[in-house]
């Protein structure tokens, strides 16, 4: 059986020597480091990610890209042929995918980029580019202590309703988005953008309150799992 080979090119004092080495064992390294270097992408959008906003299906699907760009750029680069029917079939091929994070753009792109790296065989490349980014991403998530906009749903009483507002509209963050008043009760839509120590102490303040007979803090970005 004739194995295909690769060729690698290294450099040393004497000038440039060439060495080979078979498809398969190739690939297998390829798919370690890519393994390696996905996994800390995934962790690294787990960490600048908060608990409400944060897709473990996304999560995988990138460490899947990542892998499936590598298989396939390692076929590429060993058969011309089928290159071509590749980028043929790509031509063909229609991706949809509403982002709810711009975020999650971005990580797309950077699971495609471990995919080329590892298939090229530039793994300082790959691994330099993994530091950067995650320390980007989760020293801005920190900085901002996964501060996101949420909405807060407040029902009860409608002898409640002007304690409510009041305490609502002196939140800094705090911006009204319908209000819905009954009879005997309502129902107040608010959309809070504040820190999690700040929601906490909001919603306890709100629970307290003589009347209230809900307080739900949802996320319009979250994908129910």
């Amino acid at each position: 059986m004739i194995h295909k080979l690769i060729n690698i090119y290294q450099t040393n004092g004497a000038g440039a020597v060439t060495t080979s080495i078979s498809i398969e064992k190739a690939l297998i390294i390829s798919m370690c480091f890519t393994l390696v270097i996905s996994a800390a992408m995934a962790l690294t959008y787990r960490l600048s990610h908060s608990e409400l906003t944060y897709n473990r299906k996304f999560s995988i699907t990138l460490v899947m890209l990542a892998c499936i760009s590598t298989v396939l750029l390692t076929l590429v680069q060993t058969n011309p042929l089928f290159s071509l029917g590749v980028l043929g079939s790509l031509s063909i091929c229609r991706i949809r995918m509403n982002t709810k994070d711009p975020r999650d753009l971005g990580f797309v792109f950077w699971a495609l980029s471990i995919g080329i790296a590892s298939a090229e065989g530039a793994y300082f490349a790959g691994t330099f580019c993994a530091v950067i980014i995650a320390l980007l991403l989760i020293l801005s998530s920190k900085a901002s202590g996964i501060s996101c906009s949420e909405i807060l749903v407040v029902r009860g009483e409608r002898s409640e309703l002007m304690a409510v507002r009041n305490l609502l509209n002196t939140m800094r963050g705090a911006t009204v988005q319908s209000e819905n008043i009954f009879e005997d009760s309502f129902e107040l839509v608010y959309e809070i953008n504040m820190k999690k120590k700040y929601q906490n102490s909001v919603m306890a303040k709100l629970n307290n309150m003589q009347g209230i007979k809900g307080v739900n803090l949802l996320a319009p970005e979250t994908q129910a799992l």
